[in-house]
């Protein structure tokens, strides 16, 4: 019996997906082509084969389509073709072949027969949930015009009612009245009126209003949290380097560049006096092995967003190598200017970029970056980093 299952199965699958003809001639035509089974595909041979022996004829348009779904009508004219007409004995197939295929179909047919079965009681189950479904929805949408609807107009009106008796409390009784206080001094007495009038006045004393609030739970407490204005950041640096100044290039450490990089650390206060603060900062510079530290008063402009833009000037003072005395270390004297800008990415962490103007009053060491000529002058620089408020 498996024998005979595997051969009707297979052809089974192999021919209907084309036959939806509905005549029931015994033999396809002398020659027969599909338009949409190419040279090539895998199943051409079989295809080919099936047609040869008239076990279908392709749809009426010409084609084959071999992705669809076959239908109960098509199987029943592939069976009736493969068991009525003797289509397949022009394939080459002797009695004894064709007597495995139909018997093989028919101890199948009570197995294809249970199939059917239980894909019409799932078609019913899909058929039955479906109006389950439907039926739920209309009761949801029904709910906006029924008594869900009329359910929810009566609490609405609860709540307001509720609502106006809280507005409507009454003021509790009022408290006993307090001591007497001490009588104040007389005044002066008024001038005397003429002969045989008689002058009275009369002195009104305003009622006191007694204003009683009611309070429903307790006051919720303003919070208010203090502004971070102390920080301190670290960053890195990079410096002119004027004529007889330049720093060594990074990748072969022998080229000459007219720029000293550098990093550093830099602590201050936003709100020293006021809206001015104070910062103090130190740097280092690899190049001619120089110290740069500098007091600075800086005024920060708050203007409401992430971005906080901030000025400053102070002194400063930079130690290197000595100019055409290496081993020895001197120290030039400068005046400070920096104008930059804090992007504050949370309350407690930012990070700035600033230009760094250094006015040198004196030009006896390399760090200073000016020309080897120059008595003093001003060096350019920028700095970018991050800072940290507390």
């Amino acid at each position: 019996m498996r024998k005979s299952l595997i051969i009707a199965s297979t052809l089974a699958l192999s021919l209907g997906a084309a036959s939806a003809q509905t005549t029931t001639t015994t033999a396809a035509p002398a020659q027969v082509t599909l338009s949409d089974v190419p040279a090539g595909h895998w199943a051409k041979d079989a295809v080919d084969k099936i047609v040869q022996c008239g076990l279908i004829q392709g749809f009426p348009d010409g084609t084959y389509r071999g992705n669809e779904n076959l239908t109960r009508y098509q199987a029943a004219l592939i069976f009736y073709r493969a068991l009525q007409t003797g289509a397949l004995s022009g394939c080459g197939f002797g009695a004894t072949d064709m007597t495995t295929i139909a018997n093989g179909m028919q101890e199948v047919s009570t197995e294809l027969a249970a199939i059917a079965s239980r894909v019409t009681d799932l078609e019913k189950l899909t058929a039955d949930q479906q109006a389950r479904i439907d039926a739920l929805e209309a009761k949801i949408n029904g709910m906006d015009t029924g008594a869900a609807s009329t359910d929810v107009v009566a609490l609405n009106a609860r709540i307001d009612a509720l609502e106006a008796a809280i507005r409507n409390i009454p003021a509790g009784p009022q408290g006993p009245a307090g001591p007497t206080g001490p009588q104040g001094p007389a005044g002066p007495a008024g001038p005397q009126g003429p002969a045989g009038t008689s002058t009275s006045a009369t002195v009104t004393t305003p009622t006191p209003t007694t204003s009683t609030t009611v309070v429903i739970g307790e006051p919720t407490p303003t919070v208010t949290t203090p502004a971070r204005d102390i920080y301190a950041g670290v960053y890195g640096s990079a410096k002119m380097a004027g004529k007889g100044s330049e720093c060594l290039s990074l990748s072969d450490k022998k080229t000459p560049v007219n720029y000293c990089l550098g990093g550093g650390a830099v602590v201050g206060k936003n709100n020293v006096v006021g809206p001015i603060g104070a910062r103090v900062s130190a740097e280092y510079q690899p190049g001619w092995n120089a110290v740069s530290a500098d007091v600075n008063a800086t005024y920060a402009l708050n203007t409401g967003s992430r971005v906080t833009p901030y000025v400053g000037a102070g002194l400063g003072l930079t130690s290197g190598q000595q100019r055409n005395n290496t081993s020895q270390n001197v120290s030039d004297v400068y005046v400070n200017a920096i104008a930059g800008v804090d992007f504050n990415i949370t309350d407690s962490i930012a990070v700035f970029a600033e230009y760094n103007g250094r006015y040198y009053t004196s030009n006896k060491g390399y760090a200073t970056g000016l020309d080897s000529g120059a008595g003093n002058g001003l060096s350019n620089g920028v700095k970018a980093g991050v800072k940290f408020f507390f």
